[in-house]
């Protein structure tokens, strides 16, 4: 692994790094054919590695499969809404919180004024 020397106030040169880095892609794919190679030993059969899909083509659908997914889909959202529907009926919306009553308002009223008043009285 090569260290981090931008950290000791060493500027390497771009040229460098672009080497390392191939350098270490060659030896990737060194270590990737060592392990197909392993695998075909152990099994076989080991299918080797592709680099994309091919892009097929998709099948072509008839009128008649389509209406049918069609038929289906809508049963499928049908069902769901109606779900969501029954589930919205039986949850009741919690209360609304109305706060603290007239006479825990007055308790904290005072709780505070004698708090105040001995800060102020501290003070002096």
């Amino acid at each position: 692994m090569i260290p981090n020397l931008r950290r000791k106030g060493i500027i390497m040169d771009k040229r460098i790094l672009e080497l390392a880095l191939e350098a270490l892609h060659n030896r990737m794919a060194a270590v990737d054919a060592e392990i197909q190679s392993i695998k075909t030993q152990l099994d076989g059969r080991a299918k080797p590695k592709t680099v994309a899909p091919a892009a097929g083509k998709r099948k072509a659908r008839t009128a008649a499969q389509r209406k049918a997914q069609s038929e289906k889909m809508k049963k499928i959202w049908a069902e769901k809404r109606a779900k969501r529907i029954q589930a919205a009926k039986t949850v009741t919306p919690p209360k609304p919180n109305k706060g603290p009553s007239a006479a825990a308002r007055k308790a904290q009223s005072e709780r505070m004024k004698a708090y105040w008043a001995a800060r102020r009285a501290k003070k002096s």
